[in-house]
């Protein structure tokens, strides 16, 4: 054998890359010989040299939740990888997931119920067993069953999904509290309020697998996006195998940006414009297509023809020249003319959109842009496009719901704080139970939502939680002591994800649902426990009657009443193989076309808005319907049937949130112009920004491809990559301040300051500071705060422990950014902060 000295190493992994790179296989010739890729599924103990028990499960470190193979070695795991079978994920997982480990055995986890012995705030601690916590919970729950004031507990969930979401649904609802708050405002809620304002649902995907053409605003897709690993590989193999370009509009060099055919720099809070712009181009240079101009609505006439649509579209759009978009944006006009031609000139295009284009006041309006210029070009819901998501369609056991179902109206803002949240304003539920007006929860539990950490002005959140006047009973359900937890008067001990069971949902970048599952990969170390347990052992101490007994049960009842998953075999087909999906199963692309029947009883025409719509669904008369009409009947939107389009009842967009609309894609938006806000997609300028004085600069946040939100800095493997978060800051406006690179900064708002590194650079635009929001934590183990928890266990627990060299754990941003709304969707916004930066 040669022997392999460094030169010959490096020719071997050269080779070996272009190799995998290539995708040789079979019969390909690589090398000395021929390689064969084994499949995944399979792995081996480096050690013993036996092969690892493999057990299918699912992520579920971000919101993508890929379906994936766990490895367990003498009942402990030790290696996760994607599924090979997933359809989705194509068998890939990202260093987040794989990372995964680490939260079973990091030395700071909760692994027992504990109850607060000192003051709030005080981390003093006593262990109690599960019998006297959840006896606890319940002498605080069970009178306000006997008062009738169900409304009173209120659950505050962060990343639920699957049936980690229905279940908690289903026991609130057989509690008879709708007092249930989420986080997706603080996530990307402006972005699903402007779809669901034109498409009646949300969620949109991108068919990388046929498209020719992408623009990016705003998004980190090779590295944080949503659903990120089913989709970025997707749009690396477009990239290099088809050459499809890639044009990034973005205020930051992210490495989405330079892996793109082009970076664009464009001003914070620009992009709809920018986008207005291109519609401009596209209809003055009539490069627009007719196709899905009969589903569009662009003026108050729901009857209007294809050419006074396209007159009403470019009225609307006039002003928004490429030169006005440039002054405004700093992107040049003839650039703006160029991508637009090429958006519009490609057989199928795809547009994507997120935080950096939406989280900003009017953000919502700025993702309507966005379905605009992909509805003139025919690229919504068409191969090679923008398209609807498609996910699972689980069918789950229901439980009885309580008789009496109420909700404290806390979680949607303060009067006038948002129009549409219909994924309310998560950030001011704990300010407005300060104010108290419209009511404060007794008992108030929240689970895998660190509050006092995600939350814009997060040391107000602190205090609120800190308070006892204003939250008497306050419940946390988590695996690690952060800043929420801290003030709680119970923590429960949670499983992580690798020792529960879920079904799983998210959407699929084949237009194909998969259907899969999270099951233990071993059983949950110390008394943590899943809370569907925690549901059944409340249920039966209140005489709640429920579906089921544990989460396995759930899960089990939810494989056997699902259609398709039932006929493959079930609950044990599902333990098995981890993944199923229908194989006959086609891509949704252009499902708006379909006809549909209108002969059914009590469906009639509306003529107004074209809508055929059943009167007894909706439990009026005829003659109350024919003289309402559609948008007067409350309750009509869930008796449409279908859309007239030319004198044919066609599917279309029909209405399934809280807005009702037609079965018209409603740019111009009768909603909208009812809330005073303006009725088309527009460009409005953000009002801090108009006041900035000469030394003000824009202040963003941004994603990191190793962190999720604030769920992952106590995972030693990730931290150890990312454990500092220097603020970055463009040379001349560094120099203009004196600041070089590595100096220390204060950044300065209205709400007080921080102190951070400045990270100089020509990978940012020039008037901005941008830092990540991940770390800077005051709680999060030795790992992410360098502080050990005060709960057992503690550093000692991990060999590794003692090999930690760093000592930084970087700088929170939120508490200098003021916990505002947009005022059309309540999303947090992140990107519209002004500071004073100076050099310490």
């Amino acid at each position: 054998m040669k022997k392999l000295n460094r030169r010959n190493f490096i020719k071997l992994a050269a080779g070996g890359g272009s190799a995998l790179a290539a995708g040789l296989g079979f019969s390909q010739g690589a090398l000395a010989g021929s390689i064969k890729l084994q499949a995944g599924g399979r792995d081996f103990s480096p050690t013993t040299k036996k092969e690892l028990q493999a057990i299918p499960t699912a992520c579920w470190q971000c919101v993508t939740r890929d379906a994936m193979i766990g490895y367990v070695e003498d009942g402990r795991v030790v290696k996760l990888e994607g599924h090979p079978d997933s359809i989705r994920t194509l068998g890939k997982l990202c260093a987040k997931g794989q990372a995964g480990v680490n939260h079973v055995y990091f030395p700071d986890r909760i692994l027992y119920p504990m109850l607060r012995v000192g003051k709030r705030g005080e981390h003093k601690w006593k262990r109690v067993s599960w019998d006297e916590a959840l006896d606890l919970m319940a002498s605080k729950l069970k009178p306000l069953l006997d008062a009738g004031t169900p409304e009173l507990f209120m659950y505050q969930y962060g990343r639920h999904k699957g049936s980690q979401s229905s279940i908690m649904h289903d026991f609130m609802d057989a509690f008879g509290s709708h007092t249930i708050g989420t986080h997706t405002s603080v996530c990307e809620g402006p972005k699903w309020v402007g779809q669901e304002s034109l498409w009646g649902g949300m969620y949109d995907n991108w068919d990388y697998d046929h498209t020719d053409f992408v623009v990016n605003f705003g998004s980190n897709q090779f590295e944080t996006h949503t659903n990120h690993i089913p989709t970025s590989q997707r749009l690396i193999r477009a990239m290099v195998d088809r050459n499809v370009p890639l044009y990034t509009f973005d205020v930051r060099l992210s490495n989405t940006a330079a892996k793109s055919t082009e970076w664009i720099p464009i001003n914070v809070g620009k992009d709809g414009l920018v986008m207005l712009a291109m519609v401009n181009v596209i209809m003055n240079e009539k490069l627009f297509r007719r196709d899905h101009l009969k589903y569009m609505r662009v003026s108050p006439d729901y009857h209007a023809t294809d050419d006074e649509k396209i007159a009403a579209i470019k009225k609307h759009v006039e002003k928004f020249t490429p030169e006005f978009a440039a002054k405004e944006s700093g992107v040049p006009a003839d650039k703006i003319r160029q991508i637009a031609r090429g958006y519009a000139k490609a057989k199928s295009a795809c547009l994507i959109g997120y935080r950096g284009t939406v989280m900003h006041y009017h953000g919502a309006d700025q993702e309507r842009a966005a379905m605009l210029l992909s509805a003139i070009t025919n690229n919504l819901d068409r191969k090679g496009g923008r398209v609807m998501g498609v996910g699972a369609g689980w069918k789950a056991p229901h439980s009885p719901k309580a008789k009496v179902q109420k909700g404290l109206d806390i979680v949607n803002g303060f009067p006038g704080e948002a129009a549409f949240p219909t994924h309310q304003c998560s950030q001011q539920n704990l300010p407005m139970i300060k104010d108290g007006q419209n009511g404060r929860p007794k008992v108030y539990w929240s689970s895998c939502n660190n509050q006092a950490f995600i939350n814009g002005n997060n040391n107000e959140a602190e205090a609120i939680l800190k308070d006892e006047s204003l939250i008497p009973f306050y419940v946390n359900s988590n695996i690690v002591y952060d800043e929420t937890s801290q003030y709680a008067d119970l923590i429960l001990p949670d499983v992580t994800y690798l020792e529960r069971w879920d079904t799983e949902d998210m959407v699929s970048p084949t237009g194909v649902a998969e259907y899969y599952i999270r099951q233990p990969l071993i059983k949950p170390l110390g008394e943590a426990r899943d809370q569907g347990e925690i549901f059944a052992g409340l249920a039966k101490r209140l005489g709640i009657e429920l579906a089921y007994s544990s989460k396995e049960e759930y899960v089990r009842k939810s494989c056997e009443l699902t259609p398709g998953v039932k006929e493959a075999g079930g609950f044990e087909y599902m333990k098995k193989q981890g993944v199923w999906h229908d194989k006959n199963a086609k891509p949704n692309f252009g499902f708006y076309e379909a006809k549909v029947d209108v002969s059914g009883d009590g469906v009639i025409l509306d003529e107004k808005t074209g809508v055929y719509w059943n009167y007894k669904q909706a439990g009026v008369s005829e003659a109350e319907a024919r003289s309402k009409g559609f948008l007067g009947v409350e309750g009509a939107k869930d008796a449409y049937v279908a859309q007239n389009i030319a004198g044919t009842p066609r599917k279309a967009y029909p209405p399934n949130t809280s807005f009702v609309k037609s079965g018209l894609l409603d740019f111009y938006s009768d909603n909208f112009a009812a809330k005073g806000f303006p009725p088309f997609p527009t460009y409005t300028p953000i009002p801090e920004h108009q006041k900035m004085g000469k030394d003000d600069l824009h202040l963003t946040t941004y994603k990191v491809a190793v962190h999720t939100h604030s769920r992952t800095s106590h995972c030693k493997w990730l931290t150890e990559i990312k454990h500092d978060n220097p603020a970055w800051i463009n040379s001349k406006t560094a120099a203009a301040r004196g600041i070089k690179d590595g100096d220390r900064i204060k950044v300065a708002s209205e709400l007080g300051e921080i102190t951070t590194t400045a990270h100089v650079t020509e990978g940012i635009i020039p008037g901005i500071i941008a830092i990540s929001h991940h770390l800077g934590r005051q709680h999060s183990g030795i790992y992410g705060s360098g502080k050990s928890s005060p709960t057992p266990g503690g550093a000692s627990a991990d060999p590794d422990a003692k090999n930690m060299w760093w000592d930084k754990h970087g700088i929170h941003p939120n508490s200098i950014i003021p916990n505002s709304s947009d005022p059309i969707s309540g999303g947090q916004r992140w990107m519209d902060t002004v500071v004073k930066v100076a050099k310490v």
